[in-house]
């Protein structure tokens, strides 16, 4: 099957509605589905009704058991294999087997429709979006789009995952290959190449919201059928620091490439660590491999993998034996927890999924595909700094926010880079971090940015004024910069004789800061600007402020 035949895959065509999904629960906990796929039964404590109605359900509590602390015991005998797994939510703008709006964010149980709820006689219809993001990923890390894809069931019950089932990919991933290459731009003093296993779509599961009424957790189900992939890593990362790393470069390529946001804080991406220890001479992979859940910040990573470096540490040292689990981490209390042990992990029971055709690619869509990949970040990165001068820093902070280096190159043409890449990561940043915005969602323009570069290079405007005129057009303001120049009257205060005199007062009335300067304490020179440009309502120079009060204390003195 080609890809083009995506379109003609057996399906009903559905319209968005409330989930109406009816789930009895016997007094045994057993559980009876309305879509009678016989009988299933909980892992835990869970409850759950739905009800045929937009808002949020409630379900019953479960409880999971906690582990005691983790030791800090370190040795230099001891090497760590980390291995990832990341779930990387897709920017389609529907889910990935039904026409609903992938917008998880929206009023609760208002984005999905029958085959999302898992409701008799609906049938999934793959998204052809979805399958070319995939493809982008894979192509961006380096990897191989497989001639040959198909999709899994992995079955579980919960609460957050109606069908009963997740759909995914198991056996024959989109994507396998590809690499993460970590080297002395990062901080290391070597080149690592992280190899990538394989890269897989799959089904998002629905959202569960704590603490809202004692006793319950709700269940919002806008998420359940957002697209995912997977991105599983060979266990080829020796530090919680390279593992950090790989994370942070793994989030700038797909958003330089348009795959995702992967804004960690909303959950577009979310990091599963494997992690083991072993001595130093043996195999890397003949430790016990435990697997650290849901580590939702970068911060979040390197201390779960250091608190459980330690504990692993601590008991091989004490004689006692590390068991393969599920753990998750306190990040309060630096220290991982027992969710689920080996001898509890379910057995999902993987099965080619039955609706949902192989799908059998061409190597010229996958070339179609690669054509419209933009310059990857470590060219850009290299580039950059190249061309412009910049320093990495600089380039670093461009580079992670989409959109951003073409706006740079644009404004740089013909204008001083230096100047400009110091606007955008001080300034523009500054007010997007204030505003909470990204770029691409603020009103300003290029022309704008430009037209307030060429006032200040000009001497038409100060610093501050600058800084002002930036402030109207980020609030969105569409008139020129010589318009709002003109409005507020701005003009540079250049007169000599009056800017002597002004400085001449200021200094009269600050003896004290005068002595000081005098004494040694340079850092009033601060003072007596700071007092000449509020005077001036900003419209004086700082360095002419600076020089003439460097002249009037150096002539008093004498």
């Amino acid at each position: 099957m080609t890809l083009r035949a995506i379109q003609g895959i057996r399906h009903i065509r559905v319209l968005p509605l409330a989930p109406v999904v009816a789930t009895a629960v016997t007094g045994t906990g057993r559980i009876a589905s309305a879509r009678e796929r016989g009988s299933q039964y909980l892992h835990s404590a869970a409850i759950i009704g739905y009800k045929p109605k937009a808002g949020l359900h409630l379900r019953g509590r479960c409880s999971y058991s906690t582990s005691t602390n983790t030791s800090n015991t370190n040795s230099a005998e001891w090497k760590t294999t980390i291995g990832l797994e990341l779930h990387v939510q897709l920017t389609a703008a529907q889910k990935l087997f039904s026409t609903a709006s992938a917008k998880w964010d929206d009023s609760p149980n208002t984005n999905i429709n029958m085959a999302d709820a898992g409701l008799p006689g609906s049938l999934p219809r793959l998204n052809p979006q979805c399958v070319e993001l995939a493809a982008r990923a894979i192509l961006g890390l380096n990897g191989q789009v497989q001639p040959m894809t198909s999709f899994d069931r992995k079955h579980y019950f919960y609460s957050d995952q109606p069908l009963g089932y997740q759909i995914t990919q198991q056996l024959h991933p989109i994507g396998r290959g590809g690499f993460i290459e970590l080297g002395p731009g990062d901080g290391f003093q070597y080149t690592k190449k992280v190899r990538i296993h394989q890269l897989q779509l799959e089904q998002d599961t629905a959202k569960s919201i704590h603490g809202v009424y004692p006793g319950y957790v709700l269940t919002d189900l806008n998420r359940a059928g957002v697209a995912l992939i997977e991105i599983v890593s060979e266990p080829d990362l020796d530090t919680a620091e390279e593992a950090s790393c790989f994370v942070r470069k793994m989030q700038t390529l797909l958003r330089h490439i348009g795959v995702s946001n992967c804004n960690m804080e909303e959950g577009s991406i979310r990091c599963d660590v494997n992690v083991s220890v072993y001595q130093k001479g043996n195999d890397r992979l003949s430790g016990t491999r435990c697997e650290l859940k849901n580590l939702n910040s970068l911060k979040v990573i390197r201390g779960a993998i250091n608190a459980e470096v330690a504990r692993q540490i601590d008991l091989i040292s004490k004689g006692q034996v590390v068991e393969q689990e599920t753990r998750g981490f306190d990040a309060r209390g630096n220290k991982t927890f027992l969710v689920r042990s080996k001898e509890a992990a379910p057995d999902y029971r993987y099965i080619a999924d039955p609706d949902i055709p192989a799908i059998r690619i061409s190597n010229g869509w996958v070339n179609k595909v690669r054509s419209t990949l933009p310059e990857l970040p470590e060219a850009t990165r290299a580039r950059l700094q190249v061309q412009y001068g910049l320093v990495q820093e600089d380039v670093e902070t461009m580079i992670n926010e989409p959109g951003c280096v073409q706006f740079f190159e644009q404004s740089a043409n013909g204008r001083d880079p230096k100047r400009v890449s110091s606007w955008i990561t001080s300034e523009i940043f500054g007010q997007l971090s204030y505003r909470t915005q990204n770029l691409t969602d603020n009103p300003l323009t290029v022309v704008q940015f430009c037209d307030l570069l060429d006032a200040l290079a000009s001497d038409s405007i100060t610093s501050a004024q600058a800084k002002q005129l930036l402030i109207n057009f980020m609030d969105g303001d569409r008139r020129s910069a010589q318009e709002l120049i003109q409005e507020h009257g701005w003009i540079i205060m250049d007169d000599q004789a009056q800017l002597n005199d002004l400085v001449s007062k200021i200094l009269d009335e600050h003896p004290k800061e005068v002595a000081g300067y005098l004494k040694g304490q340079k850092r009033r020179l601060n003072f007596f600007v700071g007092k000449a440009m509020e005077e001036t309502k900003g419209q004086a120079r700082p360095q002419d402020i600076s020089r003439i009060v460097k002249q009037l204390i150096d002539a008093r003195s004498k």
